[in-house]
């Protein structure tokens, strides 16, 4: 057990004197250099921030959920687990595995047995928040179970308090968590407030067994709201440009036959601040004709 603890002190802080040796990320673009080797410095900040987290969250899909997609959305379920400690990434090709301790009796195992008993893994989220930098990492990957000879294998001292006799108490089990993306966000290193204007933090997709940085396109700005564009014979108002909609502002009414009291509906100009979009495009205004007696009155 002190050994245990000692190696995993010493990888530690191996992975911050690694890590700390570059100034800090300003910004998103200050992170994001898709360069190979940039991939092994990001697992090993994930290392520190994960090992920095006293848990994790992990998200599965409800039973039942996962089978009937097309219905509509799946429901999902998430709870506070406690994986073993995160250890040995030294390159791109490092975070294989993450394990997640579990009683064969609790909702998680039930969901992803659902998947497992089909014959393929089930899809799961797991995050560790980082207190110490404000940010999170977060994994998606695939979850599967241990043999029993692998949860004993991978016995963790840590879990001692849930399991009084450890890989031998009834009902012990291990998640077996094999990412193949992952998310990271620090607000002292990969801050999302700058950089891209969707915020998208910096993320690794892992493919082969090997890990590389993920540059995403950069989203183009979303259109703002375009005027209407009068159509021939219609009438816009020349205070706010509010086209006249017979249907919606005059109840069928034509304009040409609303009375001179009228008013635009927006910014309340009077019916003489109007203009026709004649076919040609050219704009007129209005020319007021005397209201004949018993004349429609809007």
């Amino acid at each position: 057990m002190a050994a245990l603890r000692l190696a995993r002190c010493w990888i530690l802080c191996w992975a911050v004197a690694t890590a700390s040796w570059r100034p800090a990320c300003l910004g998103l673009n200050d992170c994001a250099d898709p360069a190979p080797g940039n991939a092994t410095v990001l697992l090993l900040d994930a290392q520190v921030m994960i090992g920095s987290a006293p848990v994790a969250v992990l998200a599965t899909h409800a039973m039942g959920s996962a089978q009937s997609l097309s219905a509509g959305p799946a429901d999902i379920n998430a709870r506070v687990v406690l994986p073993s400690p995160l250890l040995g990434v030294t390159n791109a090709s490092s975070l294989g595995v993450v394990y997640i301790d579990t009683n064969s009796f609790s909702r998680k195992y039930q969901e992803i047995q659902v998947a497992f008993a089909s014959g393929h893994a089930a899809r799961a989220n797991l995050l560790h928040y980082d207190r110490d930098g404000d940010g999170y990492v977060a994994m998606r990957g695939n979850a599967t179970f241990c043999s029993a000879a692998e949860a004993v294998q991978v016995w963790w001292e840590g879990w001692r308090p849930y399991y009084p006799d450890g890989p031998s108490t009834p009902n012990y089990a291990v998640i077996r968590f094999e990412p193949d993306w992952l998310e990271i966000v620090s607000a002292g290193r990969y801050n999302v407030s700058s950089g891209r204007a969707d915020w998208r933090p910096v993320s690794l997709r892992r493919s082969a067994g090997q890990w590389s940085v993920e540059v995403p396109a950069v989203p183009s700005p979303p259109p703002g709201p375009s005027p209407p564009s009068p159509s021939s014979g219609s009438w816009r108002c020349n205070v706010c440009q509010h086209v006249y909609d017979p249907e919606v502002d005059g109840g069928g009414v034509p304009f040409e036959k609303l009375p001179s009291s009228y008013k635009c509906p927006v910014c309340q100009a009077p019916k003489s601040a109007f203009k026709k979009q004649l076919a040609d495009g050219v704009e007129r205004w209005v020319h007021e004709e005397p209201q004949q007696e018993g004349s429609l009155q809007v």
